[in-house]
């Protein structure tokens, strides 16, 4: 993927741009995948970083955006 993604609060205006991992795990939540299926594209994608560092970004990412309101926890992220 050479484009980042930009998502768009339409509730606040506020606009986020997303780096490649950013993007990679936004495309994940939006096919409904869980945390545990994120962590595990990462680490194939990313394989010289260990798994507690990804796993703590993405927890930290996640957590970020249902702060933002970008996602909500409906998205399954628990599964």
């Amino acid at each position: 993927m050479k484009d980042n993604v930009v998502a768009v609060n339409l509730n606040d205006g506020n606009y986020y741009t997303f780096n490649f991992t950013s993007s990679l795990i936004w495309q994940c939540i939006d096919q409904g995948k869980a945390v545990t299926e994120i962590e595990q594209l990462l680490l194939e994608q990313f394989s010289e970083v260990a798994h507690p560092t990804i796993k703590e970004d993405v927890v930290e990412i996640i957590d970020y955006w249902l702060s933002e309101k970008l996602i909500s926890k409906k998205n399954n992220l628990l599964n």
